[in-house]
């Protein structure tokens, strides 16, 4: 029949049945580790809801895009580095979220008025002046009249945010 010795069998059954009846429930672990995880989610998105986190991630993907065209050191890309240095700087002193921020740039993702590069210039000019920032506005302002609307940067940019 079986080559198993009955005496092994009977061991083994007697000490599987204790371990099995002394693990009780598991849903305290499964509580616990809900637990840590809704824990883990309230301090990400604490991380996250930052002003310096949410520029920092506008700068990354404009950086991505600045070098798939090769321009790295435009004229355009130090002004708008300077925007969102003011932005940023703004957004700290008046202890906003990165919401806040998110709601202060958003000409510059607005599609509908955004058709050439005079067009984000006045994006950067009127965030400038929401931020009470009046010589960058005045920079801007200056800028935006000299501009080339036929800039390969520019027109990545543009692509970029869906023009």
């Amino acid at each position: 029949m079986s080559d198993v010795p009955v005496s092994v069998t009977t061991t083994a059954a007697e000490v599987i049945q204790p371990v099995a009846e002394s693990s009780g429930s598991i849903w305290g672990y499964v509580a616990g580790g809900v637990a840590l995880l809704v824990l883990a989610g309230f301090f990400a998105y604490k991380k996250i809801n930052t002003p310096t986190f949410i520029i920092n991630q506008v700068r990354r993907r404009n950086q991505k895009e600045i070098k798939k065209l090769g321009v790295e050191n435009s004229e355009f890309i130090v002004d708008l580095d300077k925007l969102l240095d003011s932005v940023q700087e703004y957004a700290i002193q008046n202890n906003q979220k990165g919401s806040d921020v998110v709601k202060i740039i958003s000409p510059l993702n607005d599609t509908s008025r955004i058709k050439t590069a005079r067009d984000m210039y006045q994006s950067m000019i009127f965030i400038a002046n929401a931020i009470n920032d009046a010589n960058l506005a005045r920079e801007f302002k200056n800028k935006s009249k000299q501009v080339k609307a036929s800039s390969a940067l520019m027109t990545g940019l543009l692509k970029r945010a869906g023009i």
